[in-house]
């Protein structure tokens, strides 16, 4: 096909050329117009559904909020009457303050606000006064709550929270609306769960808005709930969720599973006779079980399409009968003139180099016979000058001659040494430079041979590269050899040497240029030593060290120790990559590593946890140094086996902590009741001394407090001793008892911020948690001469992050974790798959971050 195209005639390439293109980019650009178009249309249509969907969406949320809130404070408004009331009575003396508030409770008790909602009272400091739950009167803990830090910031309005009880799994969402009763100083609130009071919405208030709602020609929303049954529907009722499409799929049940999304399904009127495509966008609002449909037909949005495929169609014919027209009046134009300046090149290709174009025109034709005139007329005059070139022709071979007696002159001057040799291998001719190199003077050197200046042992068979030359190849070799110089010492020489001809390229000879390379092939030798010390060091070290392309990660060389630590053989690990293996536990650990040799060139000491090949889990150390070999970047990496150190530390820590559990309980148990038996006798002997010597009472009563506070301060101590079951207690309770304990036996300012969530379900990992922050307090106190502390503790989006930040000097660069806390901190940190940061804070004082994912696990007790 493509030679039948290069033979056909310049009119047929053009017309071809301009009809395939035209074709391609018609076809192209209408395809492109098309589904751009269409691609517009889809996207209008489904913004136009969307927010169809959720102006219905927000008008049945608004009209469920207006409904609840009216009716919470109508039952407000009523309660607060009733109270006014009774208060009116018990201030005319009909009955006691007491009588009054007995009769407010059994009405607010009597209450239930829809299944579960209920009435009660807090005062303006956030206590509750009036509580369904006797447990919850009088709990000062309440102000901590952000929605009761709220209902005492108002007092009067209305309030929605989440709130979760006691056995519930999920937080769910609660409305209130509260009024202040300011004889007694109390906030009423009515409160309840608003998926509960749902049946106060009136479907009627908004059917005629949602109705209301059209796009399209027959486009529509309506409403049902996950069962399938209909709310509002222009036309339809009753329940329809087992209704199947034109293609049989339940297309109801499917909105019912998913809630929310679109779904394209095939639909018939009653009064239609074929099924037509539908798309239907839904959207979910669970505290009422509806979902929030808006639909409508397809081909009543793409009915432009076909308005606009007609309208290329017809623009494309059009545009290619004019293109046609056009490239028959341009090939006319082109080729006419074509075949004229053809006729003149077969003319002056039979040699009248007189023969002359007439240029008729300025365009690239006008411009080619221009050309071919100049080109003739070049010609003409080449030819005439030939005939002076060729007597000239003795003048330059002199020339030539002169010219290589300057060649001959150079090479005396150049620094390589240069020589010429005959068939024997005499010297025939050499340069200055070849006479310092060996060392002899021009009368020794032209009496000498070749062969008496090589070393023959340590040439590499110089001379029989030599002697294998041969004429009709008269390529030049390269070689090294030793040269043996006058005063018999040796030097390391790299020579081109070629075969000498003259001019009927006979051989007469060899020649070759000698450069000293003698300090090069030192430096080499020196280099091979230094990596053969290398790879003995490599080979020999007692640390596992592997060396690996730091840009595709793949392994170049392993030593005996890493493959004694990991169990790998060294066929299973050469040239495989890095990450491949599995190595590292934590493969995003792995992957952070190589990205960290690769900004930082270096690694000094760094944790890690690496599996052997049967699996199972060690600890190590490794340090890395980035290397260039052979222009390639390597990280050469030597890793120790620290698992034994590491399960010493751990048996050091449960000792530790065991030590600090009976010295809690001797404290507890042994302790507190002697000074509890002191306190007893100091108080009867402050009894007997106000009898017999009162002036002496005064300071046996001194003894009795100062023993009670010993009392009180060595239960704490015992307590910030001995680890309590975090998970049940709480964890937020555990920092709050230890921040009593930090201000109440140091004196030093405490704060605490919680979020009160508690994110930890073993008992093992809360506890390891909570020693970090207490191990972090008490290096504060210790160390930094801290005047405040500051604890937040909160979790977010499945992470929990705990924060410990002093005002005290500040921790000292580098943090290298030389001291027994840290590294204890920091082995907490790894047994539970946390991360741990201790840095200097930019005004001052120290700040340890500690963050772990919420959903931990339980730590494996192996």
């Amino acid at each position: 096909m493509l030679r039948f195209f290069e033979n056909q005639g310049l009119r047929f390439k053009i017309l071809a050329g301009y009809i395939s293109i035209f074709i391609v980019t018609s076809l192209i650009g209408g395809g492109i117009i098309y589904f751009q178009f269409k691609s517009t249309i889809t996207k209008n249509i489904q913004n136009e559904l969307n927010n169809t969907t959720s102006i219905v969406l927000n008008m049945v949320r608004t009209a469920a909020n207006v409904s609840i809130k009216n009716y919470l404070r109508a039952v407000c408004e009523k309660t607060k009457q009733n109270i006014e009331h009774i208060y009116q009575r018990y201030k005319l003396g009909q009955i006691t303050e007491a009588e009054a508030k007995n009769e407010v409770r059994k009405i607010i008790f009597s209450q239930t606000i829809g299944k579960t909602g209920y009435i009660y009272c807090v005062n303006s400091k956030g206590v509750p006064i009036e509580h369904p739950n006797p447990d919850v009167v009088g709990r000062e803990d309440w102000v901590h709550f952000s929605f009761v830090k709220e209902i005492v910031k108002r007092k009067e309005g209305y309030l929605e929270y989440d709130w979760k009880n006691p056995g519930e799994e999920n937080f769910r969402s609660k409305a209130l609306f509260m009024s202040y009763f300011e004889p007694w100083d109390w906030i009423i609130s009515v409160s309840t769960y608003s998926d509960e009071l749902k049946g106060l919405i009136n479907v009627d208030d908004f059917r005629e808005s949602i109705l209301a709602l059209k796009f399209g020609k027959t486009g529509y929303t309506y409403v049902i709930d996950s069962k399938g049954n209909i709310i509002i529907h222009p036309e339809l009722q009753g329940n329809y969720f087992d209704v199947q499409d034109g293609d049989g799929n339940y297309f109801v049940r499917e909105i019912s599973r998913l809630k929310t999304g679109h779904l394209t399904y095939s639909w018939k009127n009653p009064d239609e006779k074929t099924f037509r495509k539908k798309i239907v966008i839904f959207n979910y609002l669970p505290e009422h079980d509806w979902i929030v449909a808006s639909s409508g037909y397809l081909d009543e949005f793409y009915s432009i399409l076909k308005i606009v495929k007609e309208i290329v169609i017809v623009s494309v014919l059009i545009m290619l009968t004019l293109m046609l027209l056009t490239s028959f009046w341009l090939s006319t134009l082109i080729i006419q003139p074509l075949k004229a300046l053809m006729n003149q090149f077969s003319i002056g290709a039979s040699g009248d180099l007189s023969m002359r174009v007439p240029v008729k025109s300025t365009d690239e034709i006008g411009l080619l016979s221009l050309y071919f005139n100049n080109f003739m007329k070049k010609l003409e005059t080449y030819n005439a000058n030939l005939k002076t070139e060729i007597s000239k022709h003795q003048l330059t071979t002199n020339a030539l001659r002169n010219s290589e007696w300057k060649y001959k002159s150079i090479l005396g001057r150049i620094h390589e040494g240069y020589f010429e040799l005959d068939l024997n291998g005499n010297f025939i001719f050499f340069n200055f430079s070849m006479l310092r190199i060996s060392g002899y003077s021009k009368k020794e050197l032209s009496r000498k041979n070749i062969k008496e200046l090589v070393d023959l042992k340590n040439s590499d068979g110089f001379i029989d590269i030599i002697e294998e030359m041969d004429v009709p190849r008269q390529k030049s070799r390269i070689v090294e050899w030793e040269l043996i110089k006058k005063d018999l010492s040796t030097c390391f020489t790299e020579t081109s040497i070629s075969m000498l001809s003259d001019r009927k390229r006979n051989q007469i000879g060899f020649e070759g240029v000698v450069r000293d390379v003698t300090q090069r092939v030192q430096s080499q030798k020196e280099l091979l030593l230094s990596e053969e010390m290398f790879s003995k060091a490599f080979q020999c070290s007692p640390s596992g060290m592997f060396l690996a392309n730091i840009e595709n990660g793949k392994m170049i060389n392993v030593n005996e120790s890493f493959l004694h630590f990991t169990g790998y053989e060294s066929a299973e690990i050469l040239g495989k990559n890095l990450m491949d293996l599995d190595f590292f536990r934590n493969k995003k650990e792995g992957q952070r590593l190589l990205k960290l040799f690769k900004s930082e060139k270096s690694l000094r000491n760094h944790e890690i946890e690496f599996c052997k090949t049967t699996g199972e889990i060690r600890q190590g150390i490794i340090s890395a140094e980035v290397l260039e070999i052979r222009e390639d970047m390597s990280i050469l990496v030597a890793l120790e086996d620290h698992t034994k150190a590491r399960h010493l530390e751990k048996e050091f820590l449960e000792m530790s902590e065991k030590v600090q559990q009976k010295i809690a309980f001797y404290l507890h148990d042994d302790l507190c009741p002697q000074l509890i038996g002191i306190e007893v006798l100091t108080e009867i002997l402050k009894q007997k001394l106000k009898k017999e010597l009162p002036e002496s009472a005064e300071a046996a009563d001194k003894i009795k407090i100062l023993i009670k506070d010993s009392i009180q301060k060595t239960r704490l101590i015992s307590r910030g001793l001995c680890s309590v079951d975090i998970v049940t207690h709480g964890f937020d309770s555990s920092l709050s008892e230890l921040v009593g304990y930090v201000e109440d036996v140091f004196g030093i300012i405490c704060h605490l911020e919680c979020d009160n969530s508690n994110p930890f379900t073993d008992n093992a990992i809360a506890s390891h948690a909570y020693y970090i922050v207490h191990e972090a307090v008490h290096n504060a106190i210790k160390h930094a001469n801290a005047k405040n502390i500051f604890i937040r503790f909160s979790t977010r989006k499945r992470k929990s992050t705990l924060i410990v930040r002093d005002d005290g000097k500040g921790i000292s660069y580098p943090v290298n974790g030389k001291g027994m806390g840290l590294k204890i901190m920091n082995y907490r940190a790894r047994m539970i798959n946390a991360s741990l940061d201790i840095k200097r804070c930019p005004k001052g004082g120290t700040m340890v971050i500690f963050e772990m994912e919420s959903d931990i696990k339980k730590l494996n007790k192996d």
